[in-house]
Order: C-alpha cells, then structure tokens, then sequence
C-alpha cells in the first residue's frame, strides 16, 4: 500500500496525493522544498537574501535599521556569501540616492514661474 499525503488542503481534507518515499507528505506539501511567500518561511537561504534583494525598492527608511542588523548578524554567522552582502548593499545605496532625491526635490518646493 502506498503511503499517501496527511497534510489538510483548503477545504479541512487530507491532500491523498501519493507520498515521498520515507516522508508523510507529497512533493508539494513537503516542508523540505518549501519556497518563501507571505504564509511560508523560506526555508532556503539563497531565497531569503533574494526576497529581502527584492524588498528593499519598496522599502522606507525606518526599516532599514532592522535590515541592516539581520545582514550584519547573517555575514557574523557565515549565514551569507559575500555577493549578496554586495548585491544588497549595491541596492540599498541606490534606494537611499532615490529618496534624498525625492527630499530634496520637495523641499525646494514647486518651481517658480516668472
């Protein structure tokens, strides 16, 4: 008899998809595979880096602070390679350019029409 998926779906049943082989869950419910997203974790580190990569666009300044601790707490730890500190850094500095920018610009204010 082949072992089949014990995870719930949507609906409050079991998933029934066959099993992995030694595992309690199918291909796509096995916690071992698992991408980031809003509900799930990532589970590997490359997609983690690559989701903060892409967040930092959207980013305000009040949240840096709380970046910059877990990157500087991930190359402590060896937890990072040394192009995502790079690729991350590259990023945050031009998200930081657009913003002084942006301040700049409203602070002189609209242009003057003679």
């Amino acid at each position: 008899m082949v072992p089949l998926c014990t995870l719930p779906n949507s609906t409050g049943k079991t998933c029934g998809a066959p099993a992995i082989r030694g595992r309690h869950f199918c291909y796509h419910h096995d916690p071992a595979r698992r991408v980031s997203g809003p509900r799930r974790p990532a589970t590997r580190k490359s997609y983690r880096w690559y989701a903060l990569y892409r967040s930092i666009s959207r980013m305000r300044p009040n949240q840096a602070i709380a970046v910059w601790t877990e990157v500087v707490e991930a190359v402590l730890n060896h937890e990072i390679s040394q192009e995502w500190v790079l690729r991350i850094m590259d990023r945050y500095t031009r998200r930081c350019t657009e913003l002084g920018e942006r301040l700049r610009r409203a602070q002189a204010g609209p242009p003057r029409t003679s």
